[in-house]
């Protein structure tokens, strides 16, 4: 089994092939390039220098954001493409799981944190228990201070990562001493990480319907609410 993995839910375009056994091979792009101009040659390129073609692929894995609202229309679309001409299903996950599976096996908090605008942070709470992954927050917009308050009787380590660690100084960052940055590398989703968190919905075959998968915003977007804006004067 092939399978093409998309994230395009940041700044970074990140492809990934990734077999039963291994990755065999990923390409990133975190350089304020467009994803619709980026996207496929990586694909293509990456297919090409792994000596696949499309028709050797399996399945596909893709984040659903929440993120940049662009990026996650642009690599949903890409997926579903390529599924359709393909007839291969599609599997996704969403952005912030995906940062969190990035620190496997961390045995306290993880709270990945990505810019939403306005004062408010996509943010999720997950921890690991034998092995597996559990979401102890669904993913939604919180303001650092209400996410401080979430926390506060939290006693375990509490590990903050994704892009908030560029957006606010290291100072108020740390509101309580158990609180860890990560490193850089984890804080920038990749796609290598997606099949690995679906390995078991890829393995009980639990696919995607593509006539309903849509990205997860959880916001209107600014065009929206000024539109609305407009609408409601004329009114």
């Amino acid at each position: 089994m092939n399978i093409l993995s998309i994230d395009t839910s940041s700044n970074n375009c990140s492809v990934a092939v990734v077999s039963e056994k291994a990755t065999l091979g990923e390409l990133n792009i975190n350089y304020n390039l467009q994803h619709s101009v980026v996207l496929m040659p990586l694909i293509e390129e990456l297919l090409d220098r792994l000596q696949l073609s499309p028709k050797d692929l399996s399945a596909i894995t893709v984040s659903k954001g929440p993120g940049s609202f662009t990026g996650l229309r642009i690599g949903l679309a890409a997926a579903k493409g390529m599924a359709l001409a393909l007839d291969i299903p599609v599997y996704a996950a969403d952005a912030l799981a995906t940062l969190a599976y990035g620190v496997f096996g961390f045995q306290g908090i993880l709270v990945p944190m990505v810019d939403a605008l306005r004062g408010g942070f996509y943010t999720g709470f997950y921890t690991f228990h034998e092995g597996k992954m559990l979401t102890l927050l669904e993913p939604t917009i919180l303001t650092l201070e209400e996410v401080q308050e979430k926390l506060a009787e939290e006693t375990r380590e509490i590990l903050l990562l994704g892009d908030v660690l560029d957006k606010l100084p290291e100072e108020v960052l740390r509101f309580k001493p158990q609180v860890v940055l990560a490193p850089q590398t984890f804080n920038i989703p990749k796609a290598s990480l997606l099949p690995y968190l679906l390995k078991d919905r890829i393995e009980e075959k639990d696919h995607e319907d593509l006539h309903t998968l849509v990205p997860l915003y959880m916001r209107k977007s600014q065009a929206e609410v000024e539109y609305e804006k407009k609408k409601g004067k004329l009114l």
